[in-house]
């Protein structure tokens, strides 16, 4: 394009030397400068540059010096000497003048910051551009020269500058007013985007990201370039707080296919956008996404992360079945003993023992054993543990820690429900066991320690049920009717309710006082237990008690009623008991007719061939009389 120009203006002022009579140089500058115009036309640049220096020095005070200058610096350009164009340049007397030799000044000074980029000094090359832009700041050269430096400043690192620079074109560009080809869209986009990024101006920089990510295609960006547009898009709509635009990016994001993703990329991005729903309560809107790269190959790390997500958001969903997916995938990939690991096993167990999963709530509590030192001062945990064991029917295991492993006894500390029962529990494993002596020293060491009037008595009941099972079964019903009486008066509304769910102990207490021959005293026990309206064998042991107490207290009308209803009765101990008294009693009354009968039962109910023989005995003296 210079070649062109200055051969047209050389060309007319030559025809104007030959023409015009009033010569502006001898015919000798004439013939030189004619002889390096030439070489310049012919592409000779560097003969082209040797002549004009030589012209320079013949004829230093010629009228065409300066457009021998002009031509220098031309011939300097086409040969690749940038320093030297820039010297001569500076030489020129008046460059904004240039015009007049059909040469744009601002096209030149481009020109020289062209050739010092080309040629790799940078520093020239701003030094040009930014003179073009001070000096000539309307024309089209100083939007290319503002370009050209904002690519060198971006490359430099210097946001700042680089932002500068490019923002009028930006401008320029927003509002339709520059088509110049040497200015690529994309660049300024990308420098002025990516500058602001860097310099931490997120409300400037994403409204320019997002035009990249919606025009990527016209970007022509690889999926490598636009993983790293995505993520630092999602980066400043998480600084801006912009949640529909960080999902939208995330959605594009996840149309590359999955072997060519920066799977480390993805995952901080997606955290961002987690950490901006987390903050509007609405986690779950990516739930889908959580679930699709979790299960690409990512760093362990960021598995953590994304499950502990999908924990927050099926938590709150109240989705047991995929919290407990999602904790049992998480636990393995975190340090043993572990403050967060721990959680989850916690979590976890609970889980398990809530949906009834004894066998696995069994396995994360052995888990738990081994690596939180706290576990048995965390009843919530350790109860659930327990208790699945129980259902497993792991009673050697449960009286390992039951009560050994368990908060101490504190006579000043009320134990509540959950400790009672696995202390029940515990007892209860002894006797399956068939410890019975040490279910024994259980229960009355128990009985020290809770007070509650209700646990008393079923501590009271159940030892009561062991008593027939170790040789001091009497010593230890003694014990029992002794507490009972002490504690448990029927005198008491109260303990007549507690009582009535265990009305062996009462019966304990009136046979106690009837081994005694206190009969008086047993008696109000047996009348109050007859009102329970009690079935079974306890109910024939407390008729044929009260008829034995009356019996001996000689109210026999009473007695009699009440052995005639036993013997009467299903009862095969006691219809043999009740007859053998009525005999007794009809013996005394002389009723021979009805004693002939009680014989006759007595002798088909008798086993012992002793005693039978007896009471045949006595059948055949009554039967002759």
């Amino acid at each position: 394009m210079f070649r062109s120009i200055v051969t047209v203006f050389l060309f007319s002022l030559l025809l104007s030397f030959g023409t015009l009579g009033a010569l502006p140089a001898s015919a000798d500058e004439y013939d030189d400068a004619k002889v390096a115009f030439d070489a310049f036309e012919d592409g000779l640049y560097d003969f082209a540059g040797q002549e004009l220096e030589q012209f320079r020095l013949r004829y230093p005070k010629s009228e065409m010096l300066e457009q021998i200058r002009l031509l220098l610096v031309l011939c300097s350009l086409e040969s690749g000497d940038c320093r030297r164009a820039a010297d001569i340049f500076a030489e020129l007397e008046k460059p904004s003048g240039l015009t007049e030799f059909g040469v744009e000044p601002a096209s030149l000074k481009l020109r020289l910051g062209h050739c010092f980029l080309l040629a790799g000094e940078e520093q020239g090359a701003r030094d040009f551009f930014s003179k073009l832009i001070k000096e000539n700041p309307q024309s089209d050269s100083a939007s290319v020269a503002r370009f050209e430096l904002g690519r060198l400043f971006f490359a430099e690192k210097n946001y700042v500058a680089a932002n500068r620079v490019v923002t009028p074109l930006l401008a320029a560009l927003q509002s339709a007013k520059t088509s110049d080809s040497q200015v690529d869209r994309q660049t300024i986009y990308w420098i002025a985007a990516l500058s602001r990024y860097q310099l931490k101006v997120f409300k400037a920089a994403l409204p320019l990201l997002q035009v990249i990510v919606n025009d990527a295609e016209s970007f022509q960006l690889a999926n490598g370039e636009r993983q790293d547009l995505y993520a630092i898009t999602i980066e400043s709509a998480w600084h801006c707080k912009k949640v529909k635009t960080s999902k939208n990016v995330l959605q594009n994001w996840l149309q590359i296919p999955e072997k060519e993703l920066n799977l480390s990329q993805l995952s901080m991005a997606l955290r961002l956008v987690a950490d901006l729903l987390q903050t509007r309560d609405c986690l779950a809107d990516i739930r889908g996404e959580l679930v699709r790269v979790v299960g690409f190959n990512i760093s362990n790390d960021d598995k953590i992360a994304l499950y502990g997500l999908l924990i927050e958001i099926d938590h709150k969903k109240e989705d047991g079945s995929a919290l407990k997916n999602w904790l049992e995938a998480i636990i393995p990939l975190q340090p043993p003993a572990s403050s967060a690991r721990l959680n989850h096993l916690q979590s976890l167990m609970l889980l398990n023992f809530q949906q009834k999963d004894f066998a696995s709530t069994v396995t994360r509590g052995r888990q738990l054993l081994k690596e939180d030192e706290k576990f048995w001062q965390q009843e919530r945990f350790y109860f659930s543990y327990l208790s699945s064991l129980n259902k497993l029917g792991k009673c050697r295991e449960i009286v390992k820690y039951v009560p050994v492993r368990l908060p101490p006894y504190d006579k000043n500390r009320a134990f509540g429900q959950r400790r009672c029962f696995l202390d029940m529990m515990a007892a209860n494993c002894l006797q399956k066991l068939e410890r019975f002596d040490d279910a024994v020293a259980f229960y009355r060491l128990l009985y020290t320690h809770y007070s509650d009037p209700l646990t008393r008595v079923k501590l009271l009941a159940a030892l009561y049920g062991l008593a027939s099972r170790i040789d001091e079964k009497q010593k230890l019903n003694d014990w029992i009717s002794a507490e009972v009486v002490a504690r448990f008066s029927l005198d008491k509304r109260e303990n007549e309710k507690l009582l009535r769910e265990s009305p062996e102990l009462v019966l304990l207490v009136a046979d106690h006082f009837f081994r005694a021959h206190s009969y008086a005293k047993a008696q109000p026990s047996l009348l109050w237990l007859e009102k329970l309206d009690l079935q079974g064998e306890i109910a024939d042991r407390v008729e044929f008690l009260l008829a034995e107490v009356y019996y001996r207290c000689e109210d026999l009308a009473e007695a009699l009623l009440r052995y005639q209803a036993l013997y009467e009765g299903d009862s095969k101990e006691f219809r043999y008991l009740a007859a053998l008294r009525l005999v007794t009693i009809y013996e005394v009354q002389g009723y021979s007719r009805k004693r002939i009968k009680l014989y006759k039962d007595l002798i088909r109910w008798e086993q012992d061939p002793t005693l039978k023989a007896e009471l045949k005995r006595k059948l055949e003296t009554l039967q002759a009389q």
